[in-house]
């Protein structure tokens, strides 16, 4: 009977034993492994619109940083629809993220959605657009209204007696066309610079997207035919702008177009002569700080600044 109780013993020792070798899973759930084997959590990154090439750079920049800091990021696109963003928000959340970094499609669409993840205690960056609700840990984005101003200071200088121009705007409502454009008109616009000697010939929507710009600056050849400038709110708009410009015909009549972003296809229109210029923000930079941001205040609770504007510069070369 000895001999059997200490079998018995043996091998209830052993058992408990393998139990505690293993990880509970409630513990580590949402957790990520990255190829350096170290732990992390799970990051969700929600773009209004990779349809615009430039938003790579941002998604790039976030998900380089995620794995070099060890997280998982899961990657949802808006496709520039609004209402697509607050269901992709909630399943995100049973995904069991441990945070949301967000390229709002639309300011006030989403902002329920993230009111749930803030209650549940999940850290919210918001990047390039704000939400304006209580509790998202930082508002990370371009100075919009300080490129604005810049692109209508460089346009001044480029040209001193001034011309008529076009404001290609873009989504209406959303942060960065009210910003982009509210810094442009404050130094271009005669009603509100009295200084400003151009003319502001007509408005469009091209909704940040290069369809509706082309058929938007389409409609503007189509209206006047005394064009100096158009200043496209973003490059991708900008894009759209030049091939209405060609297939109307319109080449040489020495249109200036501005955009606002410092993406790729701008800097080739730019090196083809096509584009003048373009004020360019810094997404790699905006992408791996959120990442920053979210990793720090895991870590250890700290919390970022509420709002941190970047600075954008013009650029006219590749």
């Amino acid at each position: 009977m000895k001999r059997i109780s200490l079998f018995v013993l043996a091998l209830l020792l052993i058992v408990l034993s393998a139990c505690g070798s293993g990880n509970d899973k409630g513990d580590n759930e949402g957790e990520a492994t990255n190829d350096d084997g170290g732990n992390g959590g799970t990051i969700a990154l929600l773009m209004a619109d990779l349809g615009n090439p430039f938003f790579h750079v941002l998604s790039d920049a976030v998900e380089e940083q995620g794995k070099e800091l060890g997280y998982e990021v899961l990657v949802y696109d808006g496709q520039n629809d609004a209402s697509k963003q607050p269901s992709q928000v909630e399943d995100a959340l049973q995904q069991g993220v441990d945070a949301i970094i967000i390229n709002p499609a639309d300011e006030s669409s989403t902002a329920n959605a993230l009111k749930d993840a803030i209650a549940q205690d999940i850290p919210v960056v918001t990047v390039d657009r704000e939400v304006d609700i209580e509790g998202i840990l930082s508002y990370l984005v371009t100075d919009n209204t300080k490129g604005g101003e810049l692109v209508g200071k460089w346009l001044e200088e480029k040209m001193p007696e001034g011309g008529k121009v076009i404001h290609m705007e873009g989504i209406i409502g959303t942060a960065p066309q009210r910003e982009r454009g509210g810094g442009f008109l404050s130094v271009i616009d005669p009603a509100q610079n009295s200084d400003s000697k151009f003319t502001i010939l007509d408005t469009a929507v091209g909704e940040f997207s290069m369809a509706p710009a082309e058929a938007a600056m389409s409609d503007m050849l189509s209206k006047h035919d005394d064009i100096d400038v158009v200043f496209a709110q973003n490059d991708t708009m900008a894009v759209g702008v030049v091939r209405a410009i060609e297939t109307a015909g319109r080449e040489d009549d020495g249109i200036l177009v501005l955009g606002f972003d410092g993406a790729k296809e701008a800097y080739d229109l730019i090196d083809e002569g096509k584009m003048a210029a373009t004020a360019v923000q810094d997404f790699e930079f905006i992408g791996a700080e959120a990442v920053n941001y979210v990793d720090t205040y895991l870590k250890d609770g700290t919390k970022p600044e509420e709002e941190v504007l970047v600075d954008v510069f013009m650029s006219d070369e590749k």
